[in-house]
Formats: C-alpha cells, structure tokens, sequence
C-alpha cells in the first residue's frame, strides 16, 4: 500500500472520529474540506492519494461517484490527414 494512501486514510478517520453515524453528506464534506495537507503534504502525488480516499469514503457515505466525460467525437467535415491510413 502507498505511503500517501495510508496517510489518507489515517487522516480521513481521525476528522470523521467525532461525525455522529447520522451525519449528512455535506456535513462530511465540511469535515475534510481542505484539511488534506496533513496527509500529502503539497506533492502531487499525495494530493491524488487524497482525493481519491475522500471520493471513496464519500461514496461509502452516499454521494454519487462522478461519471468521465465522453470522449470528444471532431465533426464529419474535420479530418487530420496524418491519421489516414494509406499514405
């Protein structure tokens, strides 16, 4: 397991100690908002360990995960001729 993951994670469970079980979803958000820099430490790496443990630990709470964007689909007229086979 990754060091900044398991940092998260401890961090993650230390703020939501005290949240009652009936705690909303917008008062668990309050309670991690922007209080991750104890768990990454400002590398990008550790910030993308705790974003992802927070999106986990909101989904177990109930928020829907966020879904990806479609894949950008270029009009018929627009062509790129160095991806036409061929030539």
């Amino acid at each position: 397991m990754s060091v900044w993951r398991d940092r998260a994670r401890r961090l993650i469970a230390e703020l939501t100690r005290d949240l009652p079980d009936t705690a909303t979803l917008a008062e668990r958000r309050k309670a991690l908002w922007g209080k991750g820099h104890a768990a990454h430490g400002g590398t990008k790496w550790g910030r993308k360990m705790w974003g992802s443990e927070v999106r986990k630990y909101l989904a177990r709470h109930g928020a829907t995960p966020k879904t990806p964007l479609p894949l950008y689909q270029f009009p018929d007229h627009v062509h790129f001729p160095f991806r036409e086979s061929g030539q």
